[in-house]
């Protein structure tokens, strides 16, 4: 099997996917949002008071940075499950039936997944180059400055990146909801390495060049020490004093740390082609069943005795009354069904500590109990794509009853995990918290429905609520914070959550339209 069509193939399905529409929606955003207008209230990266002009140097390296941050974290759920993706569309069985190697098989897909994030970020930089010229600070588009930190930065960190994908899709215990919130923290780590220990053998993501070198600039500039360059969401007041910076100068020094982590993503791939079990996941050796020669004979002569007898099948009788509890209670049932028992037990100890630990006390760590209910939010509106019963679910009866007992499973969920939080907040009188929590996980699994829906993959609502979960309920991002654990913003979330259930109808609805005209 040529590696060039392998690597094509992978690329051409994955481009014509929604999950990677969305993602390019999200990097043309980041894109706009990530130069904000000098009008705008927020920097994002940020010295000390200060920033550089917008002109090639600068927004060369910030979107250098975007893309390294951003593409790290939602490049990963977009391309992390691509070996999976073949087992579960039974390709792989053409692959184990093949010549081709475990080498050459998982360096294919990791060349694959770092093609496709490679387009993403020449997009992202791209946007960049036209942000320069909205904004207008400096019409002159300097190729270079834009290209040396995507060779010297980017295309590195996605390669390394590429790596992880393929590692965290052929370890089976790091496949689920486990693998994905381990390599969120491995992507705060990394992120947190490369703003305070730049020099550090685990700065992955290799963009404190461009930060160190533009705040020394800086310092010279206005001659000031110890400015601290930052990257992230910052409010300011007022204009902010800018100046011009004039780039990184590369050179084979600055590749020293890159080279050695593309060793390591090399040695990466190299220990999953040696785990990758090629699809077989037999133990052992099968015995060997005895073969009857008269078995062909029996078969026929039961089923000419079949045919003989007579069947009476139950008359189908319709009813005009719609029965939702049924509904809702199998819906629960199928969502919490395949866990294991340390994860009811870790559920029921949460609950119980909620309930009896002092307010004080579980504000500091009350926002990780809606991490726990991940995994069965993100399967909501993703079943039937993944089981392939999509057209029979659809066409079963009308999507309202159906949309609706899922959305209160999805919200019963919510509530039994919080049931400990609820009950405290009663009894210490904290009826505005209780308000913005109950707000909070109606919204939850809402969200999770509607992007399940659309997207038929549990990756893109992991991802998002992941994020957003960290930026809000952690670090309190006004607007972020469903749980109105700092912000409250009751109102705005209620809304929300209404606009996305009438999203969810329609566009079931929508569905089966569709699959009734086929």
């Amino acid at each position: 099997m040529n590696n060039f069509y392998l690597i094509k193939n992978s690329v051409m399905k994955q481009i014509r996917t929604y999950p990677f529409l969305i993602t390019i929606g999200i990097t043309l955003f980041c894109g706009y949002a990530f130069v904000p207008a000098a009008t705008a209230g927020y920097e994002v990266f940020y010295i000390g008071g200060v920033r550089g002009i917008y002109n090639s140097a600068w927004l060369g390296g910030v979107a250098a940075m975007v893309s390294t941050i951003f593409l790290w974290l939602f490049g990963f759920y977009l391309l992390r499950s691509q070996i999976s993706d073949d087992e579960r569309l039974k390709v792989g069985q053409i692959i184990t039936a093949s010549s081709i190697s475990n080498v050459r098989y998982i360096f294919s897909k990791a060349f694959a997944n770092f093609c496709i994030l490679s387009i993403i970020a020449s997009i992202l930089m791209v946007a960049f180059m036209a942000m320069q010229l909205l904004r207008g600070e400096d019409d002159t588009i300097q190729l270079w400055q834009y290209v040396g930190p995507f060779i010297f930065v980017t295309l590195p960190a996605l390669f390394v990146l590429s790596s992880f994908t393929i590692f965290f899709d052929v370890f089976r215990w790091l496949k689920g909801v486990i693998g994905n919130i381990i390599f969120f923290a491995l992507w705060i780590f990394f992120a947190v390495i490369s703003i305070e220990k730049p020099t550090s053998l685990f700065n992955a993501l290799g963009f404190d060049v461009i930060m160190s070198n533009a705040e020394k600039d800086a310092a010279t500039e206005f001659a000031m020490s110890n400015l601290g360059a930052s990257f992230g969401y910052y409010p300011v007041d007022g204009p902010v004093q800018t100046f011009i910076w004039h780039g990184v100068d590369w050179d084979f020094s600055i590749l020293t740390l890159r080279l050695i982590w593309l060793l390591i993503s090399i040695i990466i791939l190299i220990i999953s082609a040696m785990v990758f079990n090629r699809f077989k996941h037999s133990k052992g050796h099968t015995k060997k069943k005895n073969i009857d020669i008269f078995q062909p004979y029996k078969k026929e002569e039961i089923s000419l005795k079949e045919q003989q007898e007579e069947y009476n099948l139950t008359p189908l009788i319709k009813k005009s009354r719609i029965r939702f509890i049924p509904l809702i209670k199998a819906e629960l049932l199928i969502m919490v069904k395949g866990f294991s028992i340390w994860m009811y037990l870790l559920c029921a100890s949460i609950i119980l500590l909620s309930a009896f630990l002092p307010l004080t006390v579980m504000k500091s760590w009350v926002s990780f109990i809606i991490i726990l209910p991940i995994a069965i939010w993100s399967r909501m509106g993703t079943k039937e794509k993944h089981f392939f019963t999509k057209d029979l679910i659809i066409s079963s009866g009308p999507s309202f009853p159906r949309v609706v007992s899922l959305w209160i499973a999805g919200l019963s969920v919510g509530c039994i995990v919080s049931l400990g939080v609820l009950i405290r907040f009663i009894i210490e009188g904290q009826m505005s918290h209780l308000l913005s929590w109950v707000i909070g996980i109606m919204f939850i699994p809402t969200l999770a429905l509607a992007l399940g829906s659309v997207s038929g993959t549990k990756k893109l609502f992991e991802i998002i609520f992941l994020l957003w979960w960290y930026l809000g309920p952690m670090n309190g991002i006004p607007y972020l914070d469903f749980l109105g654990m700092m912000n409250n913003y009751e109102v705005f979330y209620l809304i929300s959550t209404v606009i996305l259930l009438i999203f969810i109808m329609l566009y079931s609805r929508k569905q089966a339209n569709e699959i009734n005209f086929k």
